[in-house]
């Protein structure tokens, strides 16, 4: 029975076998008899291959000469320094990121040139600086500061176009995606919320980078989810995560309410596993800056927002044609079962939910409209995608000519390209205007000759905090209201207003100074509500502040400076008049009186009260963190804030000498055991040697008290920092680690290969 069997399987193989050799004879006779047509076949598939890809290039070369538009080589490779809008101020810190963080192999620190003090970019976002610094490795500063103000634009039609290729949609929903991104990049319905070309122009080209970024990382995200492999795509997935939050925390914020939506296309803890250790890895990565974010925000103003409630945000009048075409989108999307959209209307349904359940605080709920926006175009994008099948399947049908076949499938996004790009040249948009005005920097200005001589007589001065006078209509003719925020990237001198609002403590009670001081002040403070002009005050302010110069333009200011005895005019650069603060400078004193402690659950808002007396200014407060050497201090409550009970310090001491850094300050007194206020911003990464402290001290100084003659205060790390950076080393050493595991495993792979063949 064995032998039998095994016999009559044998002659069923060989009956196959036979029968296979016999179809492959038919088969390659076939092929034989007509090697005319399938040549003729092969050389049709090229040539549409050959024309699906110019239709592409075409595309892509409307898209980029429509940003080149607004961008012109020219204008971006030249020796300007960029102004305009927030942009402008973003000089310093680029400048200051160069020239003291980069050598030093650091991205973040302290810089004595804004508010007294503040932790540069520590609050603010530092991947954009550090491609300006790898940039001028290439170029000079200014072309490498404008190269990365507009990355995220140039960018973003080609994360788009990935997106699509990515989530594997059919062509051309990858080419009309990097349309819309051309279509959203020039609306003009929003202009500070970022994303778009004005976004970018007003100052918000780190947000734009990371919205392009998350685009990217989304279509990676799914391929990595098909893959489920630990290997190259996982560390591109990781590092994209890294990159968007050090581009922006919005940005970051966003990418977190959207990457949930993936489970509802691939439900399996597979695919959830995946996707917290792409994100756990990428929180490691930037956990050196992200870390220290979340601890320290406390030290930061709360700025109160108040959000957008309108529904007419959410639809201005140029995004109605992408909602029609986005509800077919929908429509196709249910209709089909296609679950890659469900990406897109989780992200907008999310997005607008959000959008409606903020209130006033921190989190301003404009800056999702981006992410609305662009979602509303990708969902359209998939509408048009399927209105283009539908006419290519009618002409099939009914065998329209060649021709006009061959126009609907490679000609008809080109042209839809063209129109977009044309509509958009015709409604007039400002983004080329603003652009120009930009990039064709401060040297072009009207008023550089005066804003240049204003600059180097300031160089001459000895060092000393500048105040201004704050005067929109003649700041603007150097091309930003914010030009002398810039003081010190043309000057040594520090000066007390600057972009970083939300970076320093003391930002807020520089605003009442400025409002105390100017005729026609700023407040840029959200919810901070600052007092009417009083010279006087204004003066007890600025010299409590330890403020050396004074920049005056309006009559008013400049006839009190020259009435004031405590003032010495030192030049007159018309409109402006410069005076000096009388008196000695110094960043280091003994109190007057012996400081009271205050429980605050919001310390700014609170000191408020404390600062517009200027009778409180020799009275400091200290918060009280609750430690035991706080009960040293006798404890206030809210309501005697206005007025603070005076006990003098017996003995004074006097202070030999100081010395100021930008991350250290040194001195020498003989005032041993007395309240020492430090007239800079605090921030709990200084620490202090011979003495305990710093605390913070009423507005937002710090103080320490000396238990020996030498003090030194150094600028260093916190736990979150050391915490930041180890958890960095050990994301950096997990990429490292997969990326070495699959280099063995391909090498091993190629090497039994050849075996094998050998």
């Amino acid at each position: 029975m064995r032998l039998s069997g095994k016999i009559s399987y044998s002659l069923t193989l060989l009956s196959h076998k036979v029968g296979n050799l016999k179809k492959t004879i038919g088969c390659i006779a076939t092929i034989n008899s007509t090697d005319e047509l399938t040549e003729e076949r092969l050389q049709n598939l090229k040539r549409r291959n050959l024309h699906k890809k110019l239709s592409i290039i075409v595309i892509f070369l409307i898209v980029y000469v429509m940003l080149f538009y607004c961008f012109p080589p020219q204008l971006i490779f030249s020796s300007t320094t960029t102004n305009g809008g927030d942009t402008g101020a973003h000089n310093y810190i680029a400048k200051f990121y160069i020239e003291e963080l980069f050598p030093n192999f650091k991205m973040t620190g302290w810089s004595m040139g804004w508010f007294a003090g503040m932790p540069m970019l520590t609050f603010y976002f530092p991947l954009p600086y550090f491609l300006m610094a790898l940039l001028c490795k290439i170029f000079i500063y200014n072309i490498s500061f404008k190269l990365v103000t507009i990355l995220g634009s140039l960018i973003l039609p080609v994360c788009l176009y990935a997106f699509g290729k990515l989530f594997r949609l059919k062509s051309p929903y990858p080419e009309v995606a990097s349309i819309s991104a051309l279509a959203f990049l020039y609306m003009k319905s929003f202009t500070i919320y970022g994303g778009n070309l004005l976004g970018s122009l007003a100052g918000e080209f780190s947000y734009s980078l990371g919205f392009s970024l998350v685009f990217l990382f989304l279509g990676t995200l799914c391929r990595g989810i098909e893959r489920e492999k630990f290997d190259w795509l996982f560390v591109i997935n990781s590092l994209l995560v890294a990159c968007i939050a050090l581009s922006h925390i919005i940005t970051l914020i966003a990418l977190l309410i959207i990457v949930p939506s993936f489970l509802l296309v691939k439900k399996s803890w597979k695919t959830a596993g995946y996707i917290i250790l792409v994100l756990v890895v990428g929180f490691f990565l930037s956990s050196f800056w992200l870390l220290p974010f979340v601890f320290n925000i406390m030290w930061t103003p709360p700025m109160r927002w108040t959000s957008l409630e309108s529904m007419k945000s959410i639809l201005p009048l140029e995004i109605i044609p992408a909602i029609t075409f986005g509800a077919f989108g929908l429509f196709f999307a249910v209709v089909r079962k296609d679950k890659r959209m469900v990406i897109a209307i989780w992200s907008i349904v999310a997005f607008i939910a959000v959008f409606f359940s903020c209130g006033s605080g921190r989190f301003y709920n404009a800056r999702l409209l981006p992410f609305i926006f662009m979602f509303i175009y990708l969902l359209a994008a998939y509408g048009l995608n399927y209105f283009y099948w539908i006419i290519v399947s009618v002409l099939n049908k009914f065998k329209a000519k060649e021709k006009a076949y061959r126009f609907v499938v490679f000609g008809l996004i080109p042209l839809i390209a063209f129109v977009v790009s044309v509509s958009i040249i015709a409604g007039d948009p400002p983004a080329p205007k603003w652009a120009r005005h930009n990039y064709t920097g401060f040297e072009s200005k009207a008023g550089w000759e005066l804003y240049d001589s204003v600059m180097k007589y300031l160089d001459t001065l000895p060092e000393g905090r500048v105040m201004f006078e704050f005067d929109k209509e003649i700041l603007s003719d150097f091309g930003t209201p914010r030009s002398f925020e810039l003081i010190p990237f043309w000057t040594d001198q520090p000066v007390m207003e600057g972009l970083l609002v939300e970076s320093s403590l003391t930002a807020p009670f520089h605003y009442i100074n400025q409002a105390e001081l100017s005729v026609k002040p700023r407040g840029t403070v959200a919810g901070w509500r600052v007092p009417a002009r009083d010279y006087k005050k204004a003066m007890e302010h600025l010299k409590y502040m330890n403020i050396r110069y004074i920049i005056a333009s309006s009559p008013e200011v400049i006839e009190d400076l020259k009435n004031d005895s405590t003032a010495r005019f030192l030049k007159e650069i018309k409109p402006f008049s410069f005076f000096g603060i009388k008196g000695e400078h110094n960043f280091v004193e003994i109190a007057d009186n012996i400081p009271v402690r205050y429980k605050a659950n919001n310390w700014v808002w609170d000191m408020r009260d404390w600062y517009l007396n200027t009778g409180n200014i020799d009275s400091p407060v200290l918060f009280d963190n609750g430690k035991e050497d706080m009960e040293n201090f006798q404890e206030i409550d809210k309501s005697e804030l206005a007025k603070v009970p005076k006990n003098p310090v017996a003995n004074k001491g006097t202070i030999i000498y100081e010395k100021v850094e930008n991350e250290k300050i040194t001195f020498k007194t003989t005032g041993i055991g007395q309240p020492h206020i430090i007239k800079v911003s605090y921030f709990p990464n200084w620490k202090a040697i011979g003495a305990k402290g710093p605390y913070l001290v009423s507005p937002s100084f710090m103080m320490v008290i000396p238990t020996q003659e030498e003090v030194t205060i150094v600028y260093g790390k916190t736990p979150s920092n050391v915490l930041g950076i180890i958890l960095t080393n050990i994301g950096i050493a997990i990429l490292l680690g997969v990326l070495i595991l699959n280099l063995i495993k391909y090498l091993k792979a190629r090497k039994s290969k050849k075996v094998g063949s050998f």
